[in-house]
C-alpha cells in the first residue's frame, strides 16, 4: 500500500487515499502512483507536499470510502481538491462516472 498514507497517518494528522487508485482503473491520468489528501490547515505539519492533495473541507475525513481496507476519499470530496496538480485527474474521474452506462 501507500507508505506516504501511513507517514501522515502516524504524526496524527486525519488523512485518506487520494484518487489515484480510482484514477488508473478508470484509465484516467494522475501525477502520482500513491497521494494522499489532508486538510489544507494541515499542510504546514507535512514537509514534503508531493503527491498530498489539499481538501478546504475539514469534515472530508467523516465521509471516507472503504477500498482495500484503507480509507479512500469520496468521490464528492475529491471535487473539494484544491491541488491544482490533480485537478485533471479528479474531473477525468468524475466524467467517467457520470457516462458510465447504469444498470437496472
Amino acid at each position: 500500500m501507500c507508505d506516504l498514507f501511513w507517514k501522515i497517518y502516524e504524526m496524527g494528522i486525519p488523512v485518506v487515499v487520494g484518487p489515484s487508485h480510482l484514477a488508473r482503473a478508470l484509465g484516467c491520468p494522475t501525477p502520482c502512483d500513491c497521494d494522499v489528501v489532508i486538510h489544507i490547515r494541515d499542510a504546514v505539519h507535512v514537509g514534503e507536499k508531493k503527491c498530498v492533495w489539499l481538501s478546504t473541507d475539514s469534515t472530508f475525513i467523516h465521509r471516507h470510502i472503504w477500498v482495500g481496507g484503507y480509507p479512500h476519499v469520496s468521490i464528492e470530496d475529491m471535487k473539494k481538491i484544491v491541488s491544482p496538480e490533480i485537478s485533471e485527474t479528479v474531473d477525468c474521474i468524475v466524467n467517467r462516472l457520470r457516462n458510465e452506462p447504469r444498470g437496472l
